[in-house]
């Protein structure tokens, strides 16, 4: 039997773990890449059997296949910053005062007067879009055009991505019955290394940062700083170590891992493979970036459940860039293409995509179960819990930090009184951390 090279590419991208079945949709015939060699357009042909390739055709991530590179981590300075980006008020809330919604975004907006090039918030009360403002700019000179902030304006959005992930792991592993508690064994790529134990780990250990991969990367590696680790490369690094300690200890890495299990876990797709041994004319940052062509075709479908648009490249003609405050006259940063490194960071979404994404998972069974809420909010899965003077508020704060200071910083909040809230400043600087601002800004707000 002749046996050609679209078998072998369709018998790897299969795996042990076979087929879900998949729509007609998905199955018509994925779309043309220019410039790719004949060898990727057929495994991007492949994988286009399982996602629907017509969305990341149109926000311009297919056109990145091409010329996939190894996508650099963020800063490792941003893990300090954002475990210390954790406010606690110390206040106690008096009984029988009323919230004031205008208070609220009065309060917001004093917080950052004067001291940001530009900054972005969203609003929502009971579910719906209460308020929404850009303030200051997006770009400045000499990134031209100038070009003012939006709540509608996607952004790199930084460790805010880990609840958007979190809540898409959760809905798929309910929809493969497959338990927060049990082991990723079974859905790690194959051909990686597994270290004593590690198959052991769960998917409740990555997403509230006790899985020990951390530790292992940097008994590997002999490094001891707080690295971010979102590339293949060093999750591979971790997988390949013996378990060790499973303290808490944040890493960017607890997530991105789903950016190459998800595609097994929801369609048997595995190129790992693949990656060790690409075929002619093909990378392996080529066979990195499909995986992440995989992830996010199953990804932005959740999303639009929450009426949210999600990405791990900008498809902005005139995307906002990441300042120093002041500037300086120095030009911005980015955005980068992270779809080699997103999960734990990297996503793209706007103030008022993050705030429907809230109020959706927070209030509605339309993206994730009333179990998985639960996980979410009551026990801390892939978001934190804050103390504040009239009770405990649930988010995620996020930081980006590059080069001549340059970054940004973020914030995702929901009030126990169905109050959600989320808020994106283009610029590092002198300001109080998103989180604190906006749980100030709501503590401040009854009378």
């Amino acid at each position: 039997m002749r046996i050609t090279k679209a078998a072998v590419v369709t018998a790897v991208l299969l795996g042990a773990g076979g087929l879900v079945a998949v729509s007609p949709a998905v199955q018509a015939s994925p779309p043309a890449v220019a410039g790719l060699s004949p060898e990727l357009q057929r495994l991007l042909d492949q994988v286009g059997r399982h996602v629907s390739l017509r969305a990341l055709a149109a926000d311009g991530t297919l056109a990145g296949l091409q010329r996939a590179t190894r996508t650099a981590d963020p800063s490792s300075l941003d893990l300090t910053a954002e475990e210390a980006d954790r406010p606690r008020s110390g206040k106690v809330g008096t009984p029988g005062k009323t919230f004031d919604m205008a208070w609220f975004e009065r309060n917001l907006r004093a917080a950052l007067a004067g001291r940001t090039v530009g900054y972005a918030y969203s609003i929502g009360k009971n579910g719906q879009l209460d308020r929404q403002a850009g303030v200051g700019l997006a770009r400045v000179a000499p990134d031209n055009p100038v070009t003012a902030q939006s709540a509608t304006k996607a952004m790199t959005i930084a460790s805010v991505s880990k609840p958007v992930t979190t809540a898409a792991v959760l809905r798929l592993l309910e929809q493969k019955k497959i338990s927060v508690d049990s082991g990723i064994g079974p859905w790690l790529p194959s051909a990686w290394k597994r270290g004593a134990g590690v198959d052991k780990i769960t998917f409740r250990q990555l997403m509230t940062h006790t899985s020990g991969l951390l530790q292992n990367y940097q008994t590997a590696t002999g490094t001891t700083g707080g690295k971010s680790t979102g590339s293949w490369d060093n999750i591979r690094i971790a997988i390949g170590q013996d378990s060790g300690s499973k303290g808490f200890k944040y890493a960017n890495m607890n997530f991105s891992i789903f950016r190459i299990m998800v595609p097994k876990i929801a369609y048997g797709v595995d190129l790992s493979p693949q990656y060790d041994a690409p075929p002619a004319n093909v990378t392996a940052a080529q066979i990195d970036y499909l995986t992440g062509i995989v992830f996010l075709g199953y990804l932005k479908p959740v999303l639009e459940l929450a009426k949210a648009s999600v990405g791990c490249a900008n498809s902005d003609p005139n995307p906002t860039k990441l300042y120093a405050f002041p500037t300086g006259g120095q030009a911005g940063w980015g955005p980068a293409d992270y779809t080699t490194g997103c999960g734990g960071y990297g996503y793209n979404m706007s103030a008022n995509g993050i705030t429907s994404f809230l109020s959706h998972i927070r209030y509605t069974d339309k993206v994730i179960s009333a179990a998985a809420r639960k996980l979410m909010v009551d026990e801390n899965v892939g978001m934190y819990s804050y103390t504040g003077a009239y009770g405990t508020y649930h988010g995620h704060n996020g930081v980006w930090a590059q080069s001549g200071n340059r970054g940004m910083r973020s914030c995702a909040m929901s009030f126990h009184i169905h109050v959600d809230a989320s808020l994106l400043v283009n610029n590092r600087g002198d300001y109080p951390s998103p989180c604190a601002v906006l749980l100030d800004a709501f503590d401040n707000a009854w009378h």
